[in-house]
């Protein structure tokens, strides 16, 4: 068996081309996708994961990918958009053959950096050629266009991702037996540490967590198509011996027994503006409907995909028409988000409650609680809430009494510092004094490190996003002393928050279950400092 390669399309995209931010900016993923950027800066979103655009960087994409982009707004430089095909040559007898199309590439879903001292040339040299029209200049295009593939296949670490992605692979089919770490660290060809780790960077989780992931939603697969099946035999069948385990397993991963999961699935409430999966998700209840189209919703989708049988988007029409065939019992959305005229018309597929921004989000929780009759429920959650918030009220008070406390996050070379709603877990459940300032605005505001100092903050939560630019903006901003000069700094008061997906932003993520992941956070955060 043959696998050909065939240049289908070839586009440059600038930041002129860019609608945002009237809209977002999406790259139709129709075939087989490459994006080779040749911008420094910049963001690209595959299916709500986010990444950092450096020049030379190449993205390989499937079809049916949700793919967003952004680049600043004085950004000279873009992105080239390469499609292709793949076919396969089956050879069956002379002189009958089969040809049938392929929709993946080795490594699909890789991010690989090339130097952009080779692949920027080339990939410009393709893209002219395409462009002319002539026939010669045409086969031009077809051998840079191989080139390329080769240069990305020939990559080292391109291989190992492959490795990786293969392993994957076997986990994905073999997850019900006794698969062994040693077992697939041979296969890739790698140590085991070498393995758990690269698998974790590459994939966002362990291995073991992968596994418990791909047993529970097979899981809850079953459980709804065989919902007279005993626990037992269904943790049996995913791979579990012991069904107390899969149980346990169970509500840690989903935050419910097996039992209240099933019944409340029957519930069919479309969560129609992304705000809405936190206050659900509170009350035990997964939206069978949802905007999971976002970067910053990669958790949320990661934890509950499977059960997001609906996916909305930020297309109006759309949703409609996807709410009009899914028929849902409820629909629930933010009234500030969605323009009346919209909210009328949803309201003749199904009972609505447009929650009131302005409201507080205990409000927001039994306002939707009420509404899907779950006030109960809201009520037991909201007395766990209070009680674990004057636990760890008492955890911190001896520590920080009434010094005073700021939210800084660093993003790309902009420093934001967080208002007092943003900051409502802190300063209003955990009664920590707000820094100078931040009662004077909500959410977040832009400042310079030079006004950094006019918050007088005693202590200085400090947030930095993982990608490199933000990286290393930090790397250069720690060593000025501006930053050095602080009190907060000086008197190494300073507490980090590394590989806590709850402050990435968006900073309004102002429901109650991410507040609650945010106030269990808060003592490893808090203590000590650094």
């Amino acid at each position: 068996m043959e696998i050909w390669y065939k240049l289908t399309s070839m586009e440059r995209i600038m930041v002129k081309d860019l609608k945002w931010p009237v809209e977002r900016d999406f790259i139709a993923a129709g075939s087989l996708l490459l994006l080779v950027s040749e911008t420094p800066e910049g963001r690209i979103v595959i299916n709500g994961k986010f990444f950092p655009l450096r020049a030379g960087t190449v993205f390989i994409c499937r079809p049916g990918q949700l793919v967003e982009i952004g680049m600043p707004s004085d950004e000279e430089q873009g992105i080239y958009v390469i499609r292709f095909q793949a076919v396969t040559l089956q050879h069956i007898g002379e002189p009958e053959s089969s040809v049938r199309p392929v929709h993946t590439f080795p490594g699909e879903g890789d991010v690989i950096q090339l130097a952009p001292s080779v692949v920027l040339p080339l990939v410009k040299m393709i893209s002219s050629n395409w462009q002319s029209g002539h026939m010669a200049e045409s086969f031009r295009a077809e051998a840079g266009f191989y080139e390329l593939l080769s240069l990305i296949l020939q990559n080292e670490e391109h291989k190992t991702a492959m490795a990786l992605e293969y392993a994957k692979f076997m986990l994905e089919r073999d997850f019900a037996e006794d698969v062994t770490i040693e077992g697939l660290a041979v296969t890739a060809g790698l140590s085991r540490f070498h393995f758990m780790r690269l698998f974790k960077e590459k994939f966002g989780k362990g291995v073991i967590e992968y596994v418990t992931e791909l047993r529970l939603t097979k899981a809850k697969e079953l459980m709804r198509e065989h919902p007279d099946s005993s626990i037992r035999e269904i943790a049996f069948q995913v791979g579990y011996k012991n069904e107390i385990y899969f149980s346990n397993s169970f509500k840690k991963h989903m935050g419910m027994a097996p039992a209240l999961y099933l019944k409340n699935s029957k519930i069919k409430v479309a969560a129609y503006s992304w705000v809405n999966i936190g206050q659900l998700l509170a009350l035990q209840v997964i939206p069978f409907a949802a905007p999971m189209d976002h970067y910053w919703t990669d958790y949320y989708r990661s934890k509950f995909g499977y059960d997001v049988t609906v996916p909305l988007s930020h297309h109006y029409d759309f949703n409609r028409e996807a709410l009009s065939q899914s028929r849902p019992d409820y629909i629930i959305g933010i009234d500030a988000w969605i323009p009346n005229e919209e909210q009328v018309k949803l309201a003749q597929l199904a009972p609505t409650l447009f929650v009131p921004w302005d409201q507080s989000w205990r409000q927001h929780l039994k306002l939707i609680a009420d509404f899907i009759g779950k006030t109960k429920e809201a009520e037991k959650w909201l007395q766990s809430y209070e009680k674990k918030a004057a636990e760890i009220r008492a955890t911190l008070a001896t520590a920080f009494q009434s010094e005073s406390v700021l939210v800084v996050h660093l993003h790309h070379k902009e420093i934001l510092v967080w208002g007092r709603q943003a900051g409502t877990v802190l300063y209003d459940d955990l009664n920590f004094q707000p820094a100078k300032l931040v009662d004077q605005f909500q959410w977040t505001k832009s400042i310079s490190l030079t006004q950094l100092a006019d918050y007088e903050a005693d202590h200085i939560v400090l947030n930095i996003s993982k990608d490199p630019v933000s990286q290393a903006h930090w790397a250069g901003l720690s060593k000025m002393s501006l930053w050095r000069e602080l009190p907060s700094v000086k008197r190494e008061k300073v507490h980090t928050t590394p590989g806590f997906s709850g402050w990435e932003s968006p900073w309004n993520e102002y429901t109650a279950f991410n507040h609650e992941r945010f106030l269990q956070q808060m003592v490893q955060i808090m203590n000590p400092a650094t």
